[in-house]
Formats: structure tokens, sequence, C-alpha cells
């Protein structure tokens, strides 16, 4: 369901990722996605199935976030 991330990256000598711009750049736009639809929304949305999704986008959102600051350290 989630795309490898890794694909995309190149490993240096010492194990550690270095950030391939093609994955950083999906990263940020999905970021970016999530941001627009929540503010869209409200954060919290006004139906239940609004309120559903504002969670799955936080959370989705939190995961983005520590991807792309995993790939910049």
């Amino acid at each position: 369901m989630y795309p490898n991330l890794a694909l995309g990256a190149r490993y240096l000598n010492h194990g550690h990722l270095l950030a391939d711009y093609r994955t950083v750049d999906y990263l940020r736009q999905e970021i970016a996605f999530f941001e627009t639809r929540l503010n869209e929304m409200g954060e919290q949305g006004d139906c239940a199935y609004e309120h559903a999704l504002s969670r799955a986008y936080e959370t989705l959102l939190q995961e983005r976030r520590g991807q792309l600051a995993q790939l910049q350290a």
C-alpha cells in the first residue's frame, strides 16, 4: 500500500541515507496535500467520515514528516 521510499535513495559507506531529490520532492508533495486537505476540512471535519479521514491524514502527515526528517538528517 505504501511506496518503498528507500528505492529512490542511495547509501553511503557507513549506512547513512543520502536523500534522492525525487524522494524528498515526493514526500513534500504528499505533506502539502495532507496539510491542504486538513485545512479544507477544518482539521476535524463536519461528519464522522471526515473526522475519521482527518485522523488518518494526521497519522500519514506525521509519518511523512518523520520520513522527510530522516532523509534530510
